[in-house]
């Protein structure tokens, strides 16, 4: 590949392009290419209505009151510049802030998050879609998550991926891959992976970018400590090494 290179990565939330890619894209901009993350849901709540109880729920527990997204956005800010990425942070909110046509919450408990993309939403996808086309350019390489987990927003940033007219890469969602033991090759022919060579700078930066995300850390993995064994593991075995082609 072309030291040249211009590389987008759509990251449904705040951290997943950071948690799944970060030692990639450490050095992808090591050798001169330029990365941007774009955040999908990273758009604020209805300032016009109540949260829906999920999401007011979430945020009692993580004790941020209803500043949780201006935070995020501010941890993001941190750990991408750890990695040499520069941000862009769309306005969608996150599902558990969205409503469905009738104005009942589109996720009222947590089983909620791992369904198919919901009828309602699927011009959603559309919408995207037609933003990212107006905005992505030509020879611009598009990374989109595979969706592993099944996490709702993932699926509706993959669809959304998937109908843009631009060079499509995947990568394996973490943590999921790592916690459901999924395959990391996609079963894929060779030919269509782009393997990245992380090495142990690039590792260490991708955990401490990781840890900038301090609303997610403990919820996600239980401590630091945690994240950075999980980080590793899912690096030993082969994750956040290489992308596949579509």
């Amino acid at each position: 590949m072309e030291a040249s290179l211009h590389w987008i990565y759509l990251s449904p939330h705040f951290d997943d392009a950071v948690l799944s890619c970060g030692g990639m894209i450490v050095e992808q901009t090591r050798r001169g290419e330029r990365v941007e993350i774009w955040t999908v849901c990273g758009g604020f709540s209805d300032r016009n209505r109540p949260l829906p109880p999920f999401a007011r729920q979430m945020h009692e527990e993580l004790g941020v009151g209803a500043n949780l997204v201006s935070l995020r956005r501010a941890e993001d800010r941190t750990a991408c510049a750890l990695i040499g990425a520069s941000v862009r942070h769309g306005m969608l909110p996150d599902c558990i802030y969205r409503f469905l046509p009738d104005g009942s919450p589109l996720i009222r408990r947590s089983e909620d998050l791992w369904l198919p993309v919901h009828p309602a939403e699927m011009d959603l996808a559309v919408r995207l879609r037609r933003n990212w086309a107006s905005r992505i350019p030509r020879d611009a390489q598009v990374v989109a998550p595979l969706s592993y987990g099944n996490h709702v927003d993932h699926r509706l940033t993959r669809m959304a991926a998937e109908g843009l007219d631009r060079p499509l890469w995947y990568y394996a969602d973490f943590p999921y891959a790592q916690w459901h033991n999924l395959p990391l090759d996609a079963g894929l022919p060779e030919e269509r992976i782009l393997r990245v060579e992380v090495g142990a700078e690039a590792l260490a930066r991708w955990q401490d970018a990781i840890a900038a995300y301090t609303s997610q850390v403990e919820r996600l993995f239980g401590s630091e400590a945690g994240m950075r064994e999980q980080v590793e593991a899912f690096y030993r075995r082969g994750g956040g090494t290489f992308l596949w082609r579509r």
